[in-house]
């Protein structure tokens, strides 16, 4: 198979092998593609067949005939001839029979003066047979250098027209595999094209430079494709356009520095030349095919050329070039993400760059995180006053967040070196602490609170107590709750805030201490409404210890607010944020539907924090998010995933002693429980305990692990320990007085109690449990109640109870009770109608979590691209599908569409 380039010295051949078809044959290409290389091989070849070839060049600084005259040279030698009189020798030599075919190639066609041309232009008329085969080339677009408008007659007499094109992906990878002895890989093609633009000759530049490198082509060396334009490149396109003078100089270094596509007035600052001056200059490039000049601005025809180009600038210049830039943006009010590459590569000591990279760190961090955190950088290494440079470090630390937490730690830290007002102190320090524990780096972080409170005491007693909030709330998660930690959240619950700073965050703290030391939940309600006031994260004030508030709502019988409370702050945070914050927010929001029963929504906020604390290191802090995953798993009757999950994630064995770990153990409890280990199930409930209660979460509100407990006795038949666990549980929770707790207290005590007293136990919490917004809770009670209907031969009523079950666990998504009322209601004998046991048929059925599934899949989404979208397993992808389709009377996804009204 030919290439492009053999494809086209085949056509130059056929010039002499068919003159009968036209003999005139110009080239276009522009620099650096190959026509000069191109007519060489033509005309090699050309005199290798017994042609006789004159070649010559244009160049802009040529005089009259001076083309013609170089041309003749290798006949006549040199002399100076009339225009007539090189005519008739023309004549003469050129179209004389007997000498065989004769050739004129003619390279840089538009340099050329314009006598040559005019006499160029009476030999192409000839007929065919008289005249001279002409092969000549020029760069498009160039033009003719000023007062050569001959060529414009000159060209149209042509019979024919080859444009030489940039290489092609496929060209680019024939030559890799060509020149590199290896088939390359997909990534280094594409990227060496890129930079390359296809250009024949920087593409073979670059080849060169891999090769002599030794590495391989492969995707980690098209990363680096910047570091293989050779030099020689741009000390070439230096050299062609040397003669031209300081300003096409200049202005062809301000492209290739500031690269993109710079603006004249933008080139004109930067030079400090006129824009008149810039505009001729660009002018010139573009006629000798250095810039192509567009609307936008002229830019080199490939990346790689402004690369080799912008190498051969010393830094000085290149600095002096980006400050000047930055400088003409800011005045002119052009966009931050403009301005920010040349302020990081500018002059430094200069105040005003110090000033606008601290604000640009400001205006793009939203959206752009890793500027941000260069300007930042960019801006430490300036001469900066303590409070300025402070300010600097801690945004940079909360900025590096998004990347990794460890990183984060460093400029935290140094923030806390100098001298800082005590507001600016107190805020480092608190991120400095959220940082390390989000590390599962407590005793540092515990240390850090502990002596900005030392220092900020006597300065400052509402940051002092600010910090202190979060050191307190710090012992309660890591370790045991203490006397020491007890008096003190009695102390500070004794005495308002001294100030705005410390207000929200001690409010959390306090609604905390209800749900911990069994106050009463009207009261921590009220703490924890007054905490959120501006949301889970305020801004300025983000810290752990608005999860006390959350968690206080959520267990005080009002996980409605917190949903709203959460969802509310997620909405501000949409888009920005580090990725512990996001990680933070989506753990609330996935503990609160949790609470709430709501089983898919819980699963996708857990797998989307896990996502987010994972990317900045904070695995810790992950644990939470994978109980609540692996007991949403559980929940959908994926008891081996879960516990696979458990496994994958180093949660199976002995935990640490964050308070999360109190959840874990409880979740890994139900996991084995769900299994048949009901021996290892019984001593993770245990230990759940065990450990809540050493932290003084003695409420069953927070962990029902008793319930667990009792339950898991009762399948062991162990009677007298689960009647007692049950019975703690239900006094407990009555003394709380919320009804979802006290629900889920009857409903263990109604199963370990069984018989008749079981089925009343069973009703109270049905009940109870109808009036809450926790529907898993009241499907499993009803679930509960049905089956021991059933036991107890009252069937008609034990049917209704599994029905109503079974909708209200398909609305929520808890698929294990949905399994579980489908075989109870067989197994006692109720065969559906043909609507069948799932309740009402059509759209309306659908619960959220199909209807969500079934509109994505008549969207086209593929299951697994669906999963992946919801945070959810393909399984449950299937599962509500199938469900749909029953419901909708469809076969498949054909009818979705129509059936769902989209």
């Amino acid at each position: 198979m030919l290439t492009g380039r053999q494809r086209e010295l085949t056509a130059l051949d056929e010039l002499i092998s068919s003159p009968a078809h036209g003999n005139r044959m110009l080239v276009r290409g522009g620099r650096g593609f190959g026509k000069s290389a191109l007519l060489r091989a033509f005309a090699e070849g050309a005199a290798a067949r017994g042609a006789r070839v004159l070649r010559a060049a244009g160049d802009s600084g040529d005089r009259e005939f001076d083309l013609i005259r170089r041309m003749f040279a290798s006949w006549d030698g040199s002399f100076v001839l009339t225009e007539a009189e090189y005519l008739v020798r023309a004549e003469e030599r050129l179209c004389s029979p007997g000498e065989g075919p004769a050739v004129l190639v003619i390279d840089d066609l538009h340099l050329a003066d314009n006598a040559s041309l005019r006499l160029l232009g009476r030999l192409l008329p000839r007929p065919p047979g008289s005249r001279p085969a002409v092969v000549a080339a020029l760069v498009p677009h160039a033009g003719a250098a000023p007062g050569r408008e001959v060529i414009g007659e000159l060209l149209p007499r042509f019979d024919h027209q080859l444009t030489l094109a940039p290489f092609g992906v496929d060209e680019v990878r024939a030559m890799a595999a060509r020149e590199l002895g290896t088939d390359p890989e997909p990534g280094f093609v594409h990227a060496c094209w890129e930079a390359t633009a296809g250009i024949p000759s920087v593409v073979q530049g670059v080849l060169d430079s891999v090769r002599a490198s030794g590495t391989a082509p492969d995707g980690l060396t098209a990363a680096r494709i910047p570091e293989h334009v050779p030099r020689e490149l741009g000390r070439a396109v230096l050299a062609d356009i040397a003669e031209h003078g300081d300003e096409v100089r200049s202005t062809a270094v301000a492209v290739a520095v500031l690269s993109g596509q710079p603006s004249f007035p933008l080139l004109s600052h930067a030079t400090a030349l006129g824009e008149d001056t810039v505009a001729d200059a660009v002018h010139i490039l573009d006629r000798l095919g250095i810039l192509v000049n567009i609307p936008r601005g002229p830019r080199f025809p490939a990346p790689a050329l402004a690369t080799a180009v912008a190498d051969e600038v010393p830094p000085g210049t290149r600095r002096e070039l980006h400050t000047r830039a930055a400088r003409y943006l800011l005045e002119s009010g052009a966009p931050w993400d403009s301005v920010t590459p040349h302020l990081l590569r500018g002059c430094q000591g200069e105040q005003w760059v110090a000033e606008a990279l601290l604000r640009a760190a400001e205006e793009v961090r939203e959206h752009d995180s890793d500027s941000s955190i260069a300007c930042l950088r960019r801006a430490l290494r300036e001469p900066l006053r303590d409070d300025v440079r402070a300010s600097a470090l801690i945004s940079l630390g909360e900025a590096e967040l998004e990347r990794c937490a460890r990183t984060a730690v460093r400029s935290l830290r140094c923030s806390l070196r100098l001298r800082l007002p005590p507001a600016t102190h107190a805020q480092a320090a608190r991120s400095l602490a959220t940082t390390l524990f989000a590390l599962n780096r407590y005793p540092e972080g515990i240390d850090v609170l502990r002596d900005a409170i030392d220092h900020l005491r006597p300065l400052d007693p509402d940051h002092a107590l600010r910090a202190e909030v979060d050191l307190v709330y710090a012992q309660i998660t890591h370790g045991s709750f203490d006397a020491p930690v007890v008096d003190r959240v009695r102390e500070l619950s004794a005495s308002p805030a001294p100030g705005k700073a410390s207000e929200h965050a001690l409010e959390a703290l306090l609604a905390l201490r209800e749900v911990m030391t069994g106050g009463t939940a009207r009261l921590a309600v009220t703490h924890a409404q007054r905490a959120l006031a501006h949301g889970v994260t305020p801004k300025g004030d983000a810290s752990f210890v608005y999860t006390g508030a959350v968690l206080a709502l959520a267990v005080a019988g009002r996980p409605d607010v917190a949903l709203s409370r959460v969802e509310a702050s997620m909405e501000r945070q949409r888009g920005r944020g580090s990725g512990l914050a996001r990680g933070y927010v989506h753990t609330l929001r996935a503990g609160v539907h949790h609470r709430l029963g709501n089983v898919d929504d819980c699963l996708r906020d857990a797998r989307a924090a896990l996502e987010a604390l994972g990317s900045v290191g904070a695995q810790t802090h992950a644990n939470h998010s994978v109980a609540m995953w692996a007991d949403a798993l559980v929940r959908q009757g994926h008891a081996d995933e879960a516990d696979q999950l458990l496994a994958r994630k180093g949660l199976n064995g002995t935990l640490a002693p964050h308070w999360a770990n109190d959840f874990t153990t409880l979740v890994r409890g139900r996991v084995r429980r769900a299994q048949g280990r009901l021996r290892q199930a019984l001593a993770d409930f245990l230990d759940s305990g065990e450990r809540s209660c050493a932290r003084g979460m003695g409420n069953p509100a927070v962990l029902p692990w008793r319930s667990e407990a009792a339950l898991t006795h009762a399948l062991l038949d162990e009677h007298e320990p689960a009647r007692r666990l049950a019975d703690e549980e239900l006094r407990l929770a009555r003394a709380w007085g919320v009804p979802e707790t006290i629900g889920s207290a009857l409903r263990a005590a109604g199963v370990v109690a069984g018989g008749d007293e079981g089925t009343r136990l069973l009703g109270e919490a049905v009940a109870l449990l109808e009036t809450t917004n926790c529907r898993h809770a009241y499907a499993q009670a009803l679930l509960d109640r049905g089956m021991l209907l059933v036991r107890a031969g009252a069937p008609d009523a034990a049917r209704t109870h599994l029905q109503q079950a079974l909708k209200v666990a398909q609305r929520c998504g808890a698929v294990a009770v949905v399994r579980h009322a489908e075989e109870e209601l067989l197994d006692s004998g109720y065969r559906p109608a043909s609507q069948g046991a799932r309740g009402a048929q059509g759209a309306a059925a659908l619960t959220r979590s199909e209807r969500r599934v079934a509109l994505l899949a008549a969207q086209g989404r593929t299951n697994r691209a669906i999963a992946d979208e919801l945070f959810v397993e393909l399984r449950t992808v299937e599962m509500h599908l199938s469900r749909t389709y029953r419901k909708l009377g469809i076969t498949g996804r054909a009818g979705l569409a129509d059936a769902l009204g989209t």
